[in-house]
């Protein structure tokens, strides 16, 4: 009786013992939940801003927060959910969207919408969003994958100029090339190349441009260094790219042109005689720029910084247009073009602007004092200031309007101001443009 007794508890605690192992090892093959996903559009364009709206369900469980990974070179600006909280993380350019506190189950969804801008290189490659998600405690559903959304024209991208400066004739200068989206953001993926050809020669088409082959851009911006070997003044360069404007062939609105430049043959002093400006002492403080031999016109560019200007001796000190307040320090260049117009550009230096409301350049205005009657920025008739002599009467002062947007045949709407740039924490530039016989001056 007792040897059966021990057979029958041995078999006992070996059932035991196998009752215990498959409990163990059962939550180990548990499968991660899952969850469906859909993120539309499918195509978006280039560089273009683009709302996307991403729908989640749980299959099983409890989907608490999920995170999206936009696909390389997409700027992602915000992102919102009618569940949970949303936010964007990491570089912009690779982006992951987080919404926490979702909290769905069953047949529940949640909708995030999310405002990107696409890069600038066409396709579909490589686009693809990458979804994840966890539940309650360290539960993760099995992850998705979305897209690819197909980057396609029309592209909203550019390639923007930096700042230009005038230069001496086959001395090469900096200029440099961005590839932006329509928010102005920097492509940091954009590997196309870029040149530059000349997009307006203010000669007959007989200068030549140097250094403005083909370049690689790195982290989204080309830099050359290119020079031109015919003096004149209004240069204009475009960029061109395969994918961005094709053979140059971009309108001027978009941003693949630069601004007016001067290229001039030699620095000169500025001495008496010459069309100079001069402190309030009445010290030449002005270099000039001339150039000579384009068909025969007489080009002149220069640039000066001029504290307190006068003009046939009657001092600027007293040029002032009431509920401004005055710039009096600024870099300035000048030039004209052979047709009877000047141009003359202000850079205002970040510190001044500082001191300009909300730092912005659409608060910069040009205070002028012409030889000749005008018409001021309310339409009115400037009025002329007898302590502002060169004429009898003195000079007619008043606050310039601004050019029409057609930037063509500005000579019969001179002077206006032709455009204003920069601002916030750096610096800014106003541009207007007078007639070569008139003296003037201004304050800004």
């Amino acid at each position: 009786m007792r040897k059966h007794a021990r057979t029958r508890r041995a078999v006992w605690v070996t059932a035991v013992s196998l009752a215990l192992t498959v409990l163990f090892i059962a939550p180990a093959n548990a499968a991660d939940p899952t969850m469906t996903a859909t993120l539309t559009p499918g195509t978006a364009n280039a560089g273009a801003q683009t709302v996307f709206s991403l729908t989640v369900k749980s299959n099983q469980g409890q989907l608490r927060n999920l995170s999206l990974a936009a696909p390389a070179g997409f700027f992602v600006a915000s992102a919102s959910s009618n569940r949970g909280n949303a936010s964007v993380s990491g570089d912009a350019t690779n982006a992951t969207v987080n919404v926490t506190g979702v909290n769905i189950s069953g047949n529940t969804t949640v909708t995030v919408t999310i405002t990107a801008y696409p890069k600038c290189t066409l396709g579909s490659s490589g686009n693809t969003w990458n979804l994840t998600a966890t539940g309650n405690g360290t539960t993760t559903f099995v992850p998705v994958t979305l897209g690819p959304t197909d980057v396609a024209t029309p592209s909203s991208c550019k390639l923007l100029f930096g700042s230009i400066a005038d230069q001496q004739t086959d001395h090469p200068s900096s200029v440099t090339v961005a590839a932006v989206r329509a928010n102005n953001s920097v492509d940091t993926g954009f590997a196309d190349m870029v040149r530059l050809a000349i997009e307006n020669d203010p000669g007959d088409n007989d200068a030549t441009l140097s250094g403005g082959d083909p370049t690689a851009l790195v982290e989204g911006v080309a830099t050359f260094s290119a020079s031109l070997n015919v003096a004149g003044y209004g240069y204009v360069l475009e960029a061109c790219s395969t994918n961005l404007g094709g053979l140059c062939a971009i309108d001027d609105g978009l941003g693949f042109r630069s601004l007016p430049f001067a290229v001039y043959d030699d620095v000169v002093a500025c001495e008496n005689g010459k069309s100079c400006l001069a402190n309030g002492n009445g010290d030449q403080v002005t270099t000039q720029v001339s150039a000579t031999g384009q068909n025969g016109k007489t080009i002149k560019a220069g640039v000066y910084a001029v504290p307190q200007a006068i003009v046939g001796g009657s001092s600027l000190g007293n040029l002032d247009c009431a509920g401004y307040d005055e710039i009096t320090e600024e870099v300035t260049t000048f030039g004209w073009d052979g047709d009877g117009l000047k141009f003359v550009t202000n850079v205002i230096s970040a510190d001044q602007m500082k001191e300009i409301a909300n730092n912005g350049v659409s608060y910069l205005q040009t205070c002028f004092a012409s030889s000749l009657p005008f018409t001021d920025r309310f339409n009115n008739a400037a009025v002329q200031v007898p302590s502002l002599g060169v004429i009898p009467g003195g000079l007619y002062v008043g606050v310039l309007k601004d050019c029409p947007n057609n930037k063509k045949n500005l000579a019969s709407f001179a002077p206006c101001v032709v455009s204003r740039q920069g601002g916030g924490t750096g610096t800014g530039m106003i541009t207007y443009v007078a007639k070569v016989n008139d003296p003037g001056g201004a304050r800004h």
